[in-house]
Order: structure tokens, then C-alpha cells, then sequence
């Protein structure tokens, strides 16, 4: 069963709908089909009078059939007499549907998918059955929008929850929190990891798959156990990000994203920091919070012939680390100012304390450095405190 078909069988109102449009038209049977995510084959998703075709999972090419045609021209198609060879369907001509009229479902001039109403005796459909048909899909449209966003965003947000730590996991030695908070609008991206490596070491990730809504947030999960796995057989952050970036050449092309890596091992005195395009953290100690100076190689999925570099960052017993992605920085505290990094990482370090824990750190960037309203981008954080007593 195809997700969007999940999606729609969950709820009863485009049901419902149908069985409106069918009775509007004094038709026998009324389906809808969208297009799939390659946007190359029509699928059922919800039916009424002809609940075979979405049993079955009819799927219909774009451009072949009675359907495929209506998507591929935009244009409503009326079908006096049914046959097998002027319908992909089969279910339609075993059913003994007669005769069809179907009209475009349109999303912003584009097509998403087909509707199309049948009879069970022959009928010819007239030009004010395409227009009240053409009507309904309209609304029916509009409707199945809305659904969608809605829907996309609660998966995105769900899937990004899933593959983000609410609670790091505990390392002897390191005083670790982590905080995400998705934009109110649109989702993207972001992401922070922690995790442990053979050898007694430790993997640190802030990432930024570019994009926004549940794809973002499927690639993005892809991203995360790639490069975990990359970590696994190899010791260099610089050449693991070497590997992820040919890995999404390969297989996510045209894919974007940025991603700081940093790898330590205990007592953690040094950090290892390679950095795709992603801002270096902060390093705050003994009353000083200053940007480490890492090299911005170019951002995955750009050039992945790319030799990438990494620095050796010392970290004394004590001292934080502040990673983030640039929702942290790119908020606007004032709403009639222009968007300005470099202040909004001035902001993170004026909230940034070495006297402070992880968690107590986050809360302080938090409610220093957000807006009071709300955000338009997702926040990704991370603070990494090194043991006092180490």
C-alpha cells in the first residue's frame, strides 16, 4: 500500500467528497489518482462505487490510458464507450463501467492528479458535466493540498524527532545537551549526532541538508547513517566527509548540504574538526568565547573530487564547544532588521559560559538568542563541555 494511500484511508473526508461528486454527477462510480513522487504513474487513493480499482492498485503511466492522458495534457477527457484498449485499468471494463468523464486535479497551475466519475450503462457526458466535474476538482484540490502539507510536516517532524537525540548519549568525561526546534513554517533539514566510535572515541555532527519538507528530512536521514557508517571504518573526519560526499553524487544528485564532524577520543583534550560549509563552533573557556578556526571546504554535493581538510582543536578541562546550524544565527530578534549572521553568532557567544553545564548553556542561548515570537527556520544545538576534573 503506497503511502499517500495510507494517508487517505486514515481519514474519511476525500471519501466523502467522492461520494458527493458521484451523486452531483448521478454517476456509478467517482476516483481520484495522484501522481507518485516521480511524478511518472498515476495511483488510486480513494474511490467510491469501484473500490476494486484501489484493491488492486491500478497504477496508470503518465501519458497511456484514459487517466494517464487527462494527467499528461491538463486537459478533461470524456470516454463515450470503455473499452480495454482505451483504459490501463482493467477493473474498469471488467466492473462494467460504461462510459467516463475525468478533468485534472490542479495544485498552482501544476498537475498532482485525475478525477474521473462513470456510468454503468452508456452515457454521454456533456460539457456541463465537465464543467461541474472540472468545479469539484477545484475544491477537491485545494483540499487535498492543505491535507498534505499538514501531513508532510507532522511526517518530517516525526521522522527528524526519530533520528535526533532528545538526550545525548552519556560520555564519561564530556557534559553533553542538544536541543532541535522546528520552524513553525516549513521544516528543514537540520540535525545534530553524537555517538561512539571503536577505540573510545567520540563522533560530534551539526549538519544542514538544504531544502525544506519531508524530503529534506528523508535525505537527511540517509546523510546521518551514511555517515555514521563511514565513521565506523574510517578515523579521519575530513576523508569520512570525502566518502559522503562521493556517496551523494552517486546517489542523491543534486542534493545539497552542509556538515561540521568533529571526532575525539578521551581525556578529550583535542578535537579533530573538518567542516563542509558548516560554520566552525564556538569554544568558550575561562572568561573568553571566540569561533574556532576551521577551513569552510565547499559544501557536499558541490564537487566530490574535493580533498578535504581538518585542525586539531584543544579543548582544556572545562571549556565548551557550541555547534549550530544557521537557524540559530539567521533569526531575526528584531523584526525590522536585516537578517545578520555575524550578530546572531555574537548573540550565541554573549549567552555562552564555561562556568555553565551543557544543559544550563542551552537554555541560556535559547532565551538570549531567539526571537520572542517565533522561528522561521529550524534550530539545531549543541553544546559539548569538556569535564572540569579531567
Amino acid at each position: 500500500m503506497s503511502e499517500t494511500r495510507l494517508r487517505v484511508e486514515r481519514g474519511g473526508e476525500i471519501t466523502q467528497l467522492l461520494v458527493a461528486i458521484r451523486e452531483d454527477l448521478a454517476a456509478d462510480s467517482s476516483v481520484m489518482l495522484l501522481l507518485d513522487a516521480t511524478r511518472s504513474v498515476l495511483e488510486p487513493v480513494a474511490a467510491c462505487g469501484l473500490d476494486e480499482t484501489l484493491r488492486t492498485s491500478a497504477r496508470v503511466p503518465l501519458g497511456q490510458g484514459f487517466a494517464g492522458t487527462i494527467a499528461a495534457t491538463a486537459v478533461p477527457l470524456v470516454l463515450d464507450e470503455v473499452r480495454s484498449d482505451n483504459v490501463v485499468n482493467p477493473m474498469l471494463h471488467r466492473r462494467g463501467i460504461r462510459s467516463l468523464v475525468g478533468v485534472p486535479l490542479l495544485s498552482d497551475g501544476m498537475v498532482i492528479g485525475v478525477l474521473h466519475v462513470g456510468s454503468l450503462t452508456p452515457r454521454t457526458f456533456t460539457q456541463d458535466d465537465i464543467e461541474r466535474l472540472a468545479a469539484r476538482a477545484e475544491d477537491l484540490a485545494v483540499f487535498v493540498k492543505a491535507r498534505a502539507l499538514v501531513e508532510e510536516h507532522v511526517a518530517a517532524l516525526v521522522l527528524q524527532r526519530s533520528l535526533i537525540p532528545t538526550v545525548p548519549p552519556r560520555i564519561p568525561g564530556l557534559d553533553i545537551a542538544g536541543r532541535y526546534l522546528p520552524a513553525e513554517g516549513d521544516l528543514g533539514g537540520d540535525w545534530y549526532d553524537v555517538f561512539s566510535l571503536p577505540g573510545g572515541r567520540v563522533g560530534i555532527v551539526m549538519g544542514d541538508v538544504l531544502g525544506h519538507g519531508l524530503g529534506s528530512a528523508v535525505i537527511m536521514g540517509r546523510v546521518r547513517s551514511a555517515l555514521r557508517a563511514y565513521a565506523l571504518i574510517e578515523e579521519s573526519p575530513a576523508r569520512v566527509l570525502e566518502m559522503l560526499d562521493h556517496k551523494i553524487d552517486h546517489f542523491e544528485a543534486g542534493m545539497l548540504a552542509t556538515v561540521v564532524f568533529a571526532v575525539a577520543s578521551a581525556p578529550f583534550d583535542t578535537f579533530t574538526v573538518s567542516s563542509a560549509g558548516h560554520w566552525g563552533p564556538l569554544l568558550a573557556g575561562d572568561g573568553a568565547v571566540a569561533q574556532v578556526d576551521v577551513p569552510h571546504d565547499p559544501l557536499l554535493g558541490v564537487e566530490p573530487a574535493t580533498r578535504r581538510t581538518e585542525v586539531q582543536v584543544s579543548v582544556e578541562p572545562g571549556e565548551v564547544l557550541c555547534f549550530f546550524t544557521d537557524g540559530m544565527i539567521e533569526q531575526r530578534i528584531d523584526p525590522d532588521a536585516a537578517i545578520d549572521p555575524e550578530r546572531g553568532i555574537a548573540l550565541v557567544a554573549e549567552n555562552l559560559s564555561a562556568s555553565l553545564t551543557a544543559e544550563a548553556n542551552c537554555i541560556s542561548i535559547l532565551a538570549g538568542a531567539m526571537p520572542a515570537e517565533r522561528n522561521r527556520d529550524d534550530i539545531a544545538l549543541l553544546v559539548v563541555r569538556r569535564d572540569p576534573d579531567a
